[in-house]
């Protein structure tokens, strides 16, 4: 009887927990813009619908960016996303627990190219080009010129980038607080329709597009350097 007992209160607590026993997996493999692996990084997953016990757990890549997550719920939504004492990012992925009893695995490599450092540095880990983030204070081109050579932010060495870098972060990362249809500055001249006298280019970063400006326009600034 005392067995029975106990038997029927362990079924209770089960009960309870919504799901006692029911246990799958996530794998996966955290990458750089390059596709190297990044170890030791922490990362987290979330359920998209708690359920008590199973909304919440933590885990770290190994040497060759593998990851795991063991207990979760089975056939549940996670997002997944790494965290950092000393940067963060706003990559995340979204991916289905196994069944029970079984691991689901990433259809693909997590990706995490951008980390905003604690400087307020945006580092592009696929072209080694680090980024500060716009002010969003509209400048002629003189005055961003002067902008980004007085820019002090985590020992300097800033410039206005090239087209060609700015295409690099089409259509404008939410860390650079430039967003659809801000034009910017670059650094490169052109004649328009050839007539005399240099303008520069602007770059849209909503619409990948390219015009010319002559230095009283008024767009915003991203100064960018090469990774220390």
């Amino acid at each position: 009887m005392r067995f029975l007992i106990k038997a029927f209160m362990v079924l209770a607590v089960c009960l309870a927990l919504v799901g006692c026993g029911k246990k799958a997996g996530i794998e996966g493999k955290i990458v750089d813009g390059k596709d190297k692996p990044m170890s030791g990084v922490k990362l987290i997953a979330n359920q998209a619908q708690p359920i008590k016990g199973y909304e919440h757990f933590e885990t770290k890549s190994g040497s060759d960016g593998t990851f795991k997550f063991k207990g979760v719920f089975p056939s549940s939504e996670y997002v997944i996303e790494p965290w950092s004492d000393e940067w963060k990012s706003v990559a995340k992925v979204k991916v289905q627990s196994g069944p029970e009893g079984q691991t689901s695995m990433l259809e693909k490599p997590f990706m995490v190219r951008y980390t905003l450092s604690k400087a307020g540095v945006l580092a592009d880990s696929k072209t080694g080009l680090q980024w500060a983030p716009s002010t969003g204070q509209p400048m002629n081109h003189y005055q961003a010129e002067g902008y980004v050579r007085s820019l002090s932010l985590d020992g300097g060495g800033w410039r206005l980038p090239a087209i060609a870098e700015l295409k690099q972060i089409h259509p404008g990362h939410p860390m650079l607080n430039a967003t659809s249809g801000n034009w910017v500055w670059s650094s490169e001249l052109c004649n328009a329709s050839g007539s005399p006298g240099a303008r520069y280019f602007v770059f849209d970063l909503g619409v990948d597009d390219c015009s010319y400006r002559d230095s009283s326009g008024a767009p915003r600034v991203l100064a960018v350097r090469s990774q220390k």
